[in-house]
């Protein structure tokens, strides 16, 4: 996966940055962010989300396996200082317990069979009362299957988006 992200680093912005500014809008729609929130970006990729959301919060943290996705990252998000990135695996995070108001997840979970350690991973560094929000492929995957595949892995739908101008679903969850 490291590889594949790697390989497409330089082009990635050209090929996919429309499609995944769609998702993080819908998002945000439904997000009221104070300044003392804390969240991590799990996949960050090139750092579109963190430069569009670090300026409401205490701190934003991405998170990638990319060394190269997180080099445009870096230079993306140079002015901003409450940014910290992070390379490594977000099924292993280096975060104590619920250290982030809001964990994300765009376009970094798969197929359904491999979500369980991703999942459990940002349940351990969400606080309490905090919100997860994913997106994952709709190829392959009823949107009717959505919850139950969530809440065996501890998330609550709070909102399943089904929008038609993105490839995937938008999930917003609280803990179960």
């Amino acid at each position: 996966m490291r590889l594949r992200y790697d390989a497409e680093a330089d082009t990635y912005d050209d090929l996919y940055s429309d499609e995944q500014r769609i998702k993080y809008e819908l998002a945000l729609r439904r997000i009221a962010f104070s300044c003392e929130d804390r969240i991590i970006d799990c996949g960050c990729g090139t750092g579109i989300f963190l430069e569009k959301v670090a300026g409401n919060l205490q701190i934003a943290v991405g998170v990638d396996l990319s060394p190269k996705m997180l080099r445009r990252a870096k230079l993306r998000l140079r002015q901003i200082s409450n940014v910290h990135l992070l390379c490594a695996d977000f099924d292993f995070l280096p975060f104590p317990r619920a250290s982030f108001s809001y964990v994300f997840i765009f376009t970094a979970l798969l197929a359904p069979e491999y979500w369980a350690d991703s999942i459990r991973e940002a349940l351990r560094v969400l606080e309490s009362d905090g919100i997860t929000t994913l997106s994952v492929p709709k190829k392959g995957i009823l949107s009717e299957n959505l919850p139950k595949k969530l809440s065996m892995n501890g998330l609550e739908p709070r909102e399943l988006i089904d929008d038609q101008t993105t490839q995937d679903y938008l999930i917003i969850n609280k803990r179960a």
